[in-house]
């Protein structure tokens, strides 16, 4: 195991092609303006309508709720964002011992909210961030599509936690598309990353392994899992909404007319189910990520145990394993409706870690396996000799 310099020479291609990847694509933007600032640095005489303890100071947005007090919320009107496809939201934002509530929406919050004619809420993507605790000024942005049938969008700023204070400033609402260029960058990265598949293919001697299978069938799950359309997901995820608001409708409320400026019960009540929902999504997700990981590093330790691989092997698989993550993490700046994620990857590591453990923990098997099965192979290779 002395031979690590040229083991390393060959990790360095996919190496540089990664940073390469990371340092472009979080450089380049690959979304232009289309129309003029829907919404530019807004006052809060600006605002469609408020609620709870709201202020304004030096251009920043101050929402608290007192503990035990009542949520503070901002919204602001962006009549014509209909005549766009798409809108980026930007926005700053600091919180201030924002404690959570029962729910994981009852935090800190900008989002961007489409209506329909009847001023019902749209379900759908909706959220720029949602921040608890104590975190300084930090910038965010999204774009959303606007929902065919929406009449009208609004800006929302929201403090919903029990406890706390957010501060926003610099909010900005602008229609943008896709670049051209985007479609020719993605496909240099995406022959860039193909011809880097062929040529470590190879010399990671997969078909030689012991599971080689197994390990095939969960590399392919990984990466269709990070490569797949966002589309693809809403699209599924739609429908089981619908189930979900099937299932977890809740009982109607009896309420007279809300009071002019006041969102209706109903929508207020569509609005948690459909943030219970992208929760329960997101906790699915992640776990996604934490067993796809666990997997492939549980048989690619077992593999190389049973093909009686020395103990500092392990060490290079768990740094292959941990390139792999980055890898397909970062694969997915190539996608138009998905980004990589800094949380993703830990859920990855972690993953790992516990099958490094499992591992460990049935290694005295496998030996004693393989210390049972040794004098029976001796004695075949000594008859075939």
């Amino acid at each position: 195991m002395n031979d690590w310099k040229p083991k390393l020479k060959m990790r360095l291609p996919a190496i540089f092609l990664l940073v390469a990847t990371i340092v472009f694509w979080s450089l380049y933007d690959r979304y232009e303006p289309v129309g003029p600032m829907l919404l530019e640095s807004p006052t809060l005489a600006d605002a469609t309508r408020s609620s709870g303890e709201v202020s304004e100071s030096g251009g920043r947005f101050i929402l608290n709720v007192p503990k035990g007090g009542k949520a503070a919320r901002i919204n602001f009107r962006m009549p014509s964002a209909m005549d766009y496809e798409s809108i980026r939201v930007r926005a700053r934002i600091k919180v201030d011992g924002v404690v959570e509530g029962a729910y994981s929406w009852r935090c800190a919050r900008l989002l961007l909210v489409q209506y329909d004619a009847g001023n019902k809420w749209i379900p759908g993507h909706h959220g720029v961030v949602a921040e608890r605790g104590c975190k300084d000024w930090e910038m965010h942005e999204d774009v959303f599509e606007i929902v065919p049938g929406a009449a009208h969008a609004d800006i929302v700023l929201q403090q919903a936690g029990v406890a706390g204070s957010a501060e926003f400033d610099r909010i900005e609402a602008q229609p943008v598309r896709v670049r051209a260029s985007f479609v020719w960058w993605r496909i240099l990265f995406g022959g860039l990353w193909i011809a880097a598949a062929f040529y470590y293919f190879p010399r990671c001697r997969l078909h030689r392994r012991k599971l080689k299978v197994l390990v095939f069938l969960n590399v392919l799950a990984i990466l269709a899992g990070a490569m797949m359309p966002g589309d693809w997901i809403d699209d599924n995820a739609d429908k089981v909404k619908a189930a979900w608001a099937r299932i977890a409708e809740p009982t109607p409320v009896k309420t007279d007319s809300p009071p002019s400026g006041k969102p209706p019960v109903k929508q207020e009540q569509d609005s948690r189910q459909m943030d219970r929902f992208n929760k329960v999504v997101g906790d699915a997700h992640r776990t996604g990520h934490f067993v796809l990981f666990a997997s492939l590093c549980f048989l690619v330790y077992l593999s190389a145990a049973l093909e009686r691989q020395h103990p500092l092997y392990f060490f290079k698989v768990g740094f292959d394993v941990l390139l792999f993550a980055a890898v397909t993490e970062t694969l997915q700046f190539l996608t138009l409706d998905r980004t990589a994620g800094v949380s993703d990857l830990l859920m990855d590591v972690y993953g790992m870690a516990v099958a490094f453990v499992l591992f460990l923990a049935v290694l005295p098997l496998v030996r004693r396996f393989q210390g049972l099965t040794a004098p029976e192979s001796l004695a075949t290779s000594r008859a075939k000799v």
